[in-house]
């Protein structure tokens, strides 16, 4: 079994190389679906069937550079594709990473050594031994941190994943549109941005309804419904039906939401119209008014809007609204700013990477450079910072008890920390600010072994709706679906930041357990909180505070950007998730990527490489391990890769930070084929988590199960003796198709647990992760 070393982090400080090639969306959807894709076959128990390959790409983007943000060219520049361009800090055909050291070659050392970037002893990246290191064979890497997949067409045929998304895009995403659409939505919707359209058009206008960041929910609908659009519905008519709604939806709400934005760029329409509740508070006025909350939204729904439609009216908003805070907000004689809730500091950096990949290097520097602001100057005297007459008095509510980069712990509201957390990585990559990144480490650490669930979920407290002191982890749990979303945004920043497989072990916590089951089955119902002890606590449809109603939506729709990153030489798969996804650019040719399994279901999975034209690189595996936290230990051992073969031929790869490497050329059609252990685990708890002592939860692959009372009736006084035989069996016919593990209660009653994904969909009154074991 290949295991996971578990090597310490990463801690380069160098300044980032990342690279970006992103295609039109007619154009990678031209190349992705040029060619079929087989059938993934027919569900058999802990058995992957097995179908079509699909066909080279059609066409290859150049890519590199050494600019954070660099256009193409660099060491991995390609001459053509869809968004070639000459760039890049380093580009040009003379940027060689061979040498005695190369950026990624040589000896080692995790920061290298005198040699510099593209040569000498050490490298920017280390070498062999080095954290970022690869197989001698392979091209060096100039790239410190790794590049996004950002949002593109994509078809996913992995059972899981294909029935989720479906549910999502056929029923839960339409649902929540019409209620957005409903003029008289009391939380508001749409009709704020009509209202406000009105006001800046001279005409009378209503007041803003709902709570101050209400147009958040219809800004993450937008970019939740241009995820949609680019799954490939593959003839279903109850997809496409759904995706033709949403195109309509988006024709009749993109122009509102336009109308509503003044003549600067600014956007948010409790400021434009005023409020009965809250009066009419002038622009950043008081930071508890989530103005870059909601401006963040926008930035990212013009993102994949953009890239879904291949309209740039959205693109070019979002520009002036960036434009709008970069003119208002920095150091004198601009404003002092920062925001009550954290968002638009991420947002920033995701949306200036897309500025240059659009407009070229260097394009969206001032929005990482405002991003950057936005950390350095939070806490400072400026902003409003007594906020009696919205109910917070805590400073650490919103993580303003001081300043990000002195901070050690995660503290306050759940989704704010953690949006903040995940924009302190992304700055640290984008600015090469490594005191980010080592601030990031160090909360990361306290979130992840003090304060975090069993199933990747975040926040104990109602009453901050967030985290309370180390190992205070109460069953009745609050857990917003929100937090899990950011816990996914931070863990996936720290991943290219990092390179280190952990974080994406914990992304797919998040992803499988919270995030998947914050909707039921159906797609009719959700839950604003997630307790892991749920008592007469089903899902419904709505909430006073919808917030999470379009946020869960948009992190599941865009499956693609936390499954796969890659570097100038080296593709990393995070997730296993069946179905195929245009790349870009990896050393020069286009590159397709097919995954076949039915994780979590069964552990094997068959990865081909397509790339257009032969192309040496990497193939990096994350190797799970299925006890990243020190909160939680699982017996029997099940974490690492059994076994692992290309075409057919058994390889023993590198593995090193989590990650099983294979290095060759790669031509289209090659097949890597791995097998994941996957056993029932009992799941302890330390100590310190007193509401666990005397307790297990189960777990199977990355998914913890529940117990629930419809069918064991009481389970709160139930006992699962620590001897007790457990065997995971599958039920095709239970709750779409899941395994099941099954074995029987101290008391002789037969014992059968679902995946917590899938918990409160038939009924009764209770759902139970951690269950009595003395």
């Amino acid at each position: 079994m290949f295991m996971n070393t578990n090597q310490r982090l990463f801690k380069s400080k160098c300044p980032s190389s990342l690279e970006f090639a992103l295609a039109s969306a007619a154009l990678f959807a031209a190349a992705l679906f040029s060619t079929g894709c087989g059938d993934s076959g027919s569900k058999e128990a802990n058995a992957v069937a097995t179908g079509g390959i699909g066909g080279a790409d059609a066409s290859a983007a150049g890519e590199g550079g050494n600019n954070p943000f660099a256009g193409t060219g660099g060491s991995a520049a390609g001459a053509g594709g869809p968004v070639a361009a000459t760039g890049g800090t380093t580009g040009g055909s003379g940027d060689t990473p061979a040498g005695s050291g190369g950026s990624a070659g040589g000896t080692g050392g995790t920061t290298g050594g005198s040699g510099g970037t593209p040569a000498g002893s050490g490298g920017s990246a280390g070498g062999t031994g080095g954290a970022a290191g690869g197989d001698e064979s392979c091209p060096a890497e100039s790239a410190a941190y790794l590049t996004p997949i950002e949002a593109r067409p994509f078809k996913i045929d992995g059972p899981l994943w294909k029935a989720r998304l479906k549910s999502i895009v056929t029923s839960w995403i339409p649902y929540v549109a019409t209620k957005l659409s409903d003029p008289s939505l009391p939380e508001g919707g749409i009709e704020n941005f009509v209202q406000a359209g009105r006001r800046l058009a001279g005409q009378s206008a209503a007041q803003h309804v709902g709570l101050w960041f209400s147009n958040a929910y219809v800004l993450q609908l937008v970019e939740a419904m241009s995820a949609a659009l680019l799954l490939d519905a593959e003839g279903d008519e109850a997809i496409l039906n759904a995706q033709n709604g949403m195109r309509v939806t988006l024709a009749d709400w993109i122009p509102k939401i336009l109308s509503a934005q003044e003549s600067d760029g600014y956007l948010q329409t409790i400021i434009t119209l005023g409020s009965a509740q809250y009066g009419n508070p002038g622009r950043w006025s008081h930071r508890m008014f989530h103005e870059g909350y909601v401006a963040g939204y926008f930035l990212e729904a013009a993102i994949v809007h953009t890239i879904a439609s291949g309209d740039s009216m959205l693109y070019e908003a979002a520009k002036r609204l960036a434009d709008c805070w970069v003119n208002n907000i920095g150091p004198a004689p601009k404003r002092l700013w920062w925001d009550g809730h954290e968002g638009m500091e991420l947002a920033l950096v995701r949306f200036a990477r897309f500025v240059d990949q659009q407009e070229g290097a260097g394009a969206g520097d001032a929005y990482v450079q405002l991003a950057k602001f936005l950390l350095d100057v939070r806490g400072q005297p400026g902003p409003i910072s007594d906020d009696t007459d919205l109910g917070y008095t805590d400073a650490e509510y919103d993580q303003h008890h001081t300043a990000p980069l002195n901070q050690k712990t995660a503290v306050g509201h759940a989704v704010r920390a953690v949006y903040l957390y995940a924009g302190m990585a992304q700055v640290g990559v984008a600015a090469g600010s490594g005191d980010y990144l080592t601030a990031a480490d160090s909360i990361w650490d306290n979130l992840v072994n003090r304060k975090m669930y069993v199933n990747g979920c975040l926040g104990s407290l109602e009453t901050n709706e967030g985290f309370a002191v180390d190992y205070e982890l109460p069953n009745r749990s609050y857990c917003e679906s929100c937090a899990s979303c950011g816990m996914v945004f931070f863990q996936n920043a720290m991943t290219l930041a990092r390179r280190q497989g952990s974080y994406a072990d914990l992304a797919e916590m998040a992803l499988y357990n919270t995030v998947m089951g914050s909707v039921d089955l159906a797609g009719d119902n959700f839950e604003y909180r997630n307790p892991i002890d749920a008592v007469n606590y089903p899902r419904y449809d709505w909430h006073p505070c919808p917030c999470c109603v379009s946020n869960v939506p948009r992190t599941l729709l865009e499956i693609a950007r936390w499954t796969y990153a890659k570097s100038d030489a080296s593709l990393y798969i995070d997730q296993f998730v069946g179905g195929t996804v245009d790349v870009g650019a990896l050393a020069g040719a286009g590159v397709r990527v097919r995954q076949e399994t039915d994780y979590p279901w069964s552990g094997d999975v068959s990865i081909t490489v397509n790339p257009a034209t032969p192309a040496r690189f990497a193939v990096r595996i994350r190797v799970p391990d299925r006890s990243v936290s020190t909160i939680y230990s699982s017996t029997p051992e099940a974490s690492g890769i059994t076994s692992l073969s290309v075409n057919g031929a058994a390889v023993t790869p590198t593995i090193a930070d989590g990650y099983a490497s294979v290095c060759r050329t790669w031509t289209a059609g090659d097949t890597i084929d791995l097998q994941l252990p996957l056993a029932v685990q009992r799941v302890k708890a330390v100590s310190q988590v007193a509401a666990d002592i005397g307790r297990v939860a189960l777990q199977y692959g990355p998914l913890i199960y529940n117990i629930e009372s419809v069918d064991s009736g009481d389970v709160a006084n139930l006992v699962l003796s620590p001897s007790a035989a457990l065997s995971a069996q599958w039920n095709g016919s239970l709750l779409g198709g899941v395994m099941t593990i099954t074995g029987a209660f101290s008391n002789g009653a037969a014992m059968t647990a679902i995946p917590h994904y899938a918990r409160m969909n038939r009924g009764g009154n209770r759902s139970l992760v951690w269950i009595r074991d003395q």
